[in-house]
């Protein structure tokens, strides 16, 4: 507990490891620097995210979410998302300055798409840093156009924020989480 009228901070109740139906999702570390770079190396991996990272890049990159992983309090907490021996992608979850709210984001190579991984990391992860008082909302943003990203959004009854040029902005909060769809969450 905080001295700010008994909030948590987001870092004592964000899962560490944690394991899904189908999914294994374990906290971003130096092994994973093939996969980070091989997903944010990829042109159609980044379509809807930024222009792709060359492989020195891509190394700064994973060295500064480690450091933000790191820091005390941590910044940020990345997952890689396995199922079974696949590696599939990046979750992460990105604090502001007060605490009180976080991005999060996906990052899914072509094999993981379309095929509710998405849906089913954020419904595990989102009663954790919501429900538990680590947060007051969560947000995320995608390229607008980016309709995948735009159904999984309502499904999960985030709600519409204003755009910012070339994004599309939604928020959860707890008063909008769900009973999001019943997977089984281990951590």
């Amino acid at each position: 507990m905080s001295g700010d009228g008994g909030r948590v901070d987001v870092s004592a109740v964000w899962p560490g490891a944690f394991t899904t139906t189908r999914l294994r999702a374990t906290p971003l570390c130096e092994a994973d620097g093939a996969l980070f770079a091989a997903l944010y190396g990829d042109a159609e991996t980044m379509a809807q995210v930024g222009a792709p990272l060359d492989a020195d890049a891509a190394g700064r990159a994973l060295a500064a979410a480690l450091r933000q992983m790191r820091s005390e309090p941590p910044r940020a907490r990345y997952w890689r998302l396995d199922e079974g021996p696949h590696a599939l992608g990046l979750l992460s979850l990105v604090v502001d300055a007060a605490r009180t709210t976080a991005e999060t984001g996906l990052l899914l190579g072509a094999g993981a798409r379309a095929r509710g991984i998405a849906r089913e990391a954020l419904t595990a992860l989102l009663p954790y840093v919501l429900g538990t008082g680590g947060l007051d909302a969560v947000w995320t943003r995608h390229r607008t156009g980016h309709t995948a990203a735009e159904g999984l959004m309502q499904s999960l009854g985030f709600a519409p924020l204003d755009a910012e040029a070339g994004w599309i902005r939604w928020r959860m909060d707890r008063t909008r989480l769900q009973p999001l769809a019943a997977t089984p969450v281990t951590v």
